[in-house]
Formats: C-alpha cells, structure tokens, sequence
C-alpha cells in the first residue's frame, strides 16, 4: 500500500507552535538536561540539591539550568541567598510522560524478542 503525499493545506500544527516546541526539543535534547527535569517534576530544588542527586557538577548544573531558563522549560525564584528552581510549565511533565511511556512500550517490544 502506497503512502499518500499530504499537502500543506493537510498541517494541523501551527508553525509559530512548530518553531517554539522544536527550540523546546533541542534544549532538552541534552540527557542531563532530560534528568534535570525528571528531578525537578513536581518539586523545586537549588542547584546544588540537583548537582548532588544527580552527582553532576555544579557549573555543568548551573548552566544546563540557565540554558533552560533561557527557554522558559524551568523557572526561579530566590529565597534569601538562595535560588529554587522548578518547572515553568505542566506541559514539560506532560513531555516526560511522553517518554517514559515510550520507554516502557519499549522494554515490552524488548522482553518480547527475547
């Protein structure tokens, strides 16, 4: 059976919409920025709470957070002397979801072939 060219007029999704989510998608297309966000899903930590559970270093950290900050993936605010970061949006857990209902599709396909 042969697939059917679409034509333009076929799009559903809006190109404006297109460009941001794809500028979203390179950003957390980082695995360290991916986990960053696991950690951050439903509860805020400081930068050094991250580094730690995720035993990546503090500059790395600090930057992968700026970089999606940038973006609007995370947001801030500061306590004193201290900055928490959270989600920005329910949508990037919405993503999340996404992915690990993936992952589990695939270690079913997985454990099949074995």
């Amino acid at each position: 059976m042969a697939l059917k060219q679409s034509d333009s007029s076929n799009h559903i999704l809006d190109s404006d919409f297109l460009h941001n989510v794809s500028s979203v998608i390179k950003t957390l297309g980082h695995p360290d920025r991916i986990r960053i966000v696991e950690k951050l899903n439903g509860e805020e930590c400081t930068v050094s709470e991250i580094q730690e559970s995720l035993e990546i270093g503090q500059s790395t950290t600090s930057q992968h957070l700026r970089r999606m900050y940038r973006e609007g993936i995370v947001t801030s605010r500061r306590d004193g002397n201290r900055v928490f970061y959270s989600i920005a949006s329910p949508l990037i857990g919405k993503m999340l979801a996404c992915l690990e209902e993936v992952q589990e599709e695939l270690m079913k396909t997985k454990e099949m072939k074995i």
